[in-house]
């Protein structure tokens, strides 16, 4: 999963072209700068770029713009009302994942109506500097109590995915290393090989 930056880094629609020339993705639209009527514009227009690759949309804490866009998946932030209540608002045909950063918050979430939980931060991030990381024998064990799908996010690039996916994450969630990859197109393709092959060494 490709989350755009929530800093005011202009329009994410031409490094994402880029990116899908790499392979296909999910992504999650982040920008709590952005206001309701621009964001649904934007996912307009971002939609169907995925769906062309195969990929999907979803949106970050705004129930009311994934319905109105028809996205394929709302994203919680932690601190977002309970998963039932936001399950009766966008019906059971929507993935709904939640930001997790403890077990209980992550099993909550998937035993009330969730899909999904990212959990964080696996490593050093700029986008939370002041977070201390998980490190990956503390993140295997956490995601080892934890009964659905685990995506881990925080300081996850080509470097290191296969360290991430190591951990027994069922995927990945990054923002930097792919918008500030020199080539966004090769950093896709080496996490999606990186990621098939540590699936198929595993199963």
């Amino acid at each position: 999963m490709l989350i755009t930056s929530a800093e005011p880094s202009g329009d994410p629609e031409e490094p994402l072209e880029r990116a899908l020339e790499g392979g296909s993705f999910d992504l999650l639209l982040r920008e709590p700068l952005t206001p309701d009527a621009d964001l649904v514009r934007l996912a307009r227009r971002l939609r169907p770029l995925l769906a062309a690759r195969g990929g999907r949309l979803l949106i970050h804490g705004r129930p009311e713009v994934a319905l109105e866009v028809g996205a394929d998946g709302l994203h919680l932030p932690e601190t977002a009302p309970a998963t039932e209540e936001i399950r009766r608002i966008i019906g059971s045909g929507m993935l709904l994942g939640r930001s997790c950063h403890a077990v209980a918050s992550a099993c909550r979430h998937l035993l009330t109506g969730g899909d999904y939980v990212t959990l964080s931060p696996l490593f050093f991030t700029r986008s939370h500097p002041e977070a201390t990381p998980l490190g990956s024998e503390r993140f295997a064990r956490m995601r080892a109590a934890i009964p659905g799908p685990v995506l881990a996010l925080g300081g996850i690039g080509p470097e290191n995915v296969a360290e991430a996916m190591g951990t027994g994450a069922s995927g990945v969630a990054l923002i930097r290393g792919v918008r500030n990859a020199p080539d966004p197109a090769a950093a896709v393709r080496t996490l999606l090989t990186q990621i098939r092959e540590n699936r198929i060494s595993s199963s």
